[in-house]
């Protein structure tokens, strides 16, 4: 198990997850036209992988703060994790916009709670799987140990 932690200030990003497979398209629920009935997380709890589809979340440039190495992971390597495993995010309100929920249209919406870093976007709504991806450049795994 790991967690991530944010390369900008250090703190916790995540719960201990896992590494499994991404999900293929036909392995996972599709999305509704329904908020009565939304999707279940893309990501089982407890689990995480790497996105396959990387270009589909445009990120900025890393903050002026961020001093260091691309975080562990090679450029474009972006992190699908399931919203309950996220720890120490706040919502970025001017991108947190969709009929029914987050529609991730409008660049990161996930900042780490501290140092404000960018650092993720929430997807939600009716016509996208309810995921999040956090930006490889800005995240630190380490290994994570009980107590």
């Amino acid at each position: 198990m790991i967690v991530f932690d944010c390369a900008v200030c250090g703190h916790r990003l995540s719960a201990p997850v896992r590494e499994v497979p991404p999900p293929a398209d036909g392995e996972v629920w599709t999305p509704l036209d329904s908020p009565v009935d939304p999707c279940p997380p893309r990501m089982a709890p407890g689990t995480f992988a790497r996105d396959p589809d990387p270009g589909r979340t445009a990120w900025g440039p890393p903050p002026k703060s961020f001093r260091g190495s691309r975080a562990g992971h090679e450029p474009g390597v972006d992190l699908l994790l399931s919203p309950g495993d996220l720890v120490g995010t706040t919502r970025i309100r001017g991108r947190w916009s969709g009929c029914c929920g987050p529609g991730g249209t409008d660049g990161p919406n996930l900042a780490r709670a501290g140092c404000r870093a960018e650092v993720g976007l929430w997807t939600g709504d009716c016509y996208t799987w309810l995921d999040v991806a956090l930006d490889g450049r800005l995240t630190r795994p380490r290994p994570h140990t009980d107590g």
